[in-house]
C-alpha cells in the first residue's frame, strides 16, 4: 500500500450543539442512560434507526441503575467470571432507537426501541453473551438496501482487538436482527479491513471505506455487487488501487485517505459524496465532500475537506452559541455519524463523548453519552446548489 499526507482542510464551519441525544431523562425509558455512537439510517419504512455501541442502564461506562432498574434488564444473564462485564448484568451492544420526525432541525427525538423484549427497552440486536473471547459486538455502520437493512460490526476481544467482523441483516423496518452469514478476517488488506462504512450509488454496487480498528491507519475503498453483499461464499469483492501509473479496481490496494483515522461514514448528497470521520491525529471531526468514488480525495481541485468539529481538554468545552466563548468544542470527541436529512447547509451529526478518566467533568466513566450538532459543508468544486425531494443525506 502506499500513502502520503492528508489534505489540509478548510477553516472550521460554524458549528454548534442541538442537544444531548442520550442520558438521564433522555433514554432512561429505553434502559440506556450510558451508551455511545448512533449510526443512523432511514429504515424501508422511512423512519429513522440509530445503533449505538456498549449500553448500561445507568449514567455511564458500566453504571448500573439507580433506583427501580428497568424491567428488561430480568432478560439479561448475570455477570460471571465468564462473563467479565463491568460490574452489571446490563452490559447491551449493540443496541438501536427509532425516530419517526424525517426533519432533523430541531433535534432527534425517539419513539422506542429496536431488538427483542418490549419496544420501551433497547435490548441487545445481535444473540451472544459478553464474555471471553468476545468482550462485545460494536457497530461499524448501517445500510438499506430495498427492503432490507444491513449491519457491519466487529467482534472484539478487548477494545480495539477485532478477532472477526461480520454482516447481519433485518427484514423487518430495523427491528431484529439475524447473521447472515458473511465473516472477514482482521487481518487483510493488512488490518484495513476492520472499520467500514459503506454507501451505495446507483450503479448496482456497494461501495465500501475502511480502516483499522486502531485508529493508527488510513482509509481503502472496495465494492461488491449489491445482490452479493450477504452471499458468504462469493469472491467478488474489488478492491480500488494504483498501478503502473493508473488507479483502477481490481489493483492492489492502496490508502486513499492517509492518517489516524476512527469512526467514518459515507454518504451521498445531492449528486455528490460525503465521507464524514473522526481524524484521531488532529484529534477532530472532518468532512470530505467529491463528486464520485474513486475521485482523488487528496486533490483539492476535485475534493473540499472541512472541519466540523474540534476536541479539546475537559474545562474547555463550547456548545458554539456564544461567540465569545469561540467555536464549538468537544472534550474527548468522537464518531460524527451524518443524520439522514442533513443538506449541505445544515449537516447534522451525532457526536459520541467519553470521559475515560477523573477530570474537571468529574471521576471516569461520566459522560459517555451522544449528542446532536450541526454545521455545514461545502460542495465539491463546480457543484452547484439544487433543488431536491426532501430526505438529505
Amino acid at each position: 500500500m502506499t500513502d502520503s499526507r492528508p489534505p489540509t482542510p478548510a477553516p472550521p464551519t460554524s458549528t454548534r450543539k442541538i442537544r444531548d441525544l442520550t442520558g438521564p431523562g433522555i433514554t432512561t425509558a429505553f434502559g440506556m442512560e450510558g451508551t455511545d455512537l448512533g449510526i443512523t439510517a432511514r429504515t424501508p419504512s422511512g423512519r429513522l434507526l440509530a445503533v449505538f455501541g456498549d449500553t448500561f442502564a445507568g449514567a455511564g461506562m458500566g453504571a448500573p441503575h439507580v433506583g427501580r432498574p428497568h424491567p428488561g434488564i430480568a432478560e439479561c444473564s448475570p455477570t460471571t467470571d465468564e462473563r467479565p462485564g463491568p460490574g452489571n448484568p446490563d452490559w447491551r451492544s449493540p443496541v438501536g432507537l427509532f425516530a419517526d420526525d424525517a426533519d432533523p432541525g430541531g433535534g432527534l427525538v425517539w419513539t422506542g426501541a429496536a431488538g427483542p423484549g418490549p419496544p420501551d427497552y433497547a435490548g441487545q440486536l445481535i444473540d451472544y453473551v459478553h464474555g471471553r473471547g468476545c468482550s462485545t459486538v460494536l457497530p461499524g455502520d448501517v445500510l438499506t438496501l430495498g427492503d432490507t437493512m444491513y449491519l457491519h460490526v466487529m467482534v472484539n476481544e478487548g477494545l480495539g482487538t477485532v478477532t472477526r467482523t461480520e454482516i447481519h441483516r433485518s427484514v423487518d423496518d430495523g427491528s431484529t436482527w439475524e447473521p447472515t452469514g458473511v465473516t472477514f478476517s482482521p487481518r487483510l488488506e493488512g488490518g484495513h479491513r476492520q472499520l467500514w462504512t459503506w454507501e451505495t450509488g446507483g450503479d448496482g454496487f456497494v461501495d465500501v471505506m475502511s480502516t483499522g480498528f486502531q485508529r493508527d491507519k488510513g482509509v481503502i475503498l472496495m465494492r461488491v455487487r449489491e445482490e452479493h453483499l450477504a452471499d458468504p461464499g462469493v469472491n467478488g469483492w474489488q478492491t480500488w488501487g494504483y498501478r503502473e501509473g493508473a488507479w483502477d479496481w481490481g489493483n492492489p490496494t492502496t490508502i486513499v485517505l492517509p492518517g489516524r483515522i476512527g469512526e467514518m461514514y459515507l454518504r451521498r448528497c445531492e449528486d455528490f459524496w460525503t465521507l464524514t470521520y473522526f481524524d484521531a491525529e488532529h484529534y477532530r471531526i472532518d468532512c470530505l465532500t467529491f463528486p464520485h468514488i474513486g475521485a482523488d480525495l487528496l486533490d483539492r481541485s476535485v475534493t473540499t475537506h472541512t472541519t466540523l468539529l474540534h476536541g479539546c481538554a475537559w474545562g474547555d468545552e463550547s456548545d458554539g452559541s456564544d461567540p465569545a466563548a469561540g467555536p464549538a468544542r468537544v472534550a474527548q470527541l468522537y464518531c460524527g455519524c451524518p443524520v439522514p436529512g442533513s443538506t449541505p447547509e445544515e449537516w447534522h451529526v451525532v457526536v459520541s463523548q467519553w470521559n475515560t478518566h477523573d477530570s474537571a467533568a468529574g471521576p471516569a466513566g461520566w459522560p459517555y453519552r451522544s449528542m446532536q450538532f450541526v454545521g455545514s459543508i461545502p460542495r465539491p468544486p463546480g457543484t452547484r446548489a439544487r433543488d431536491r425531494p426532501a430526505g438529505g443525506a
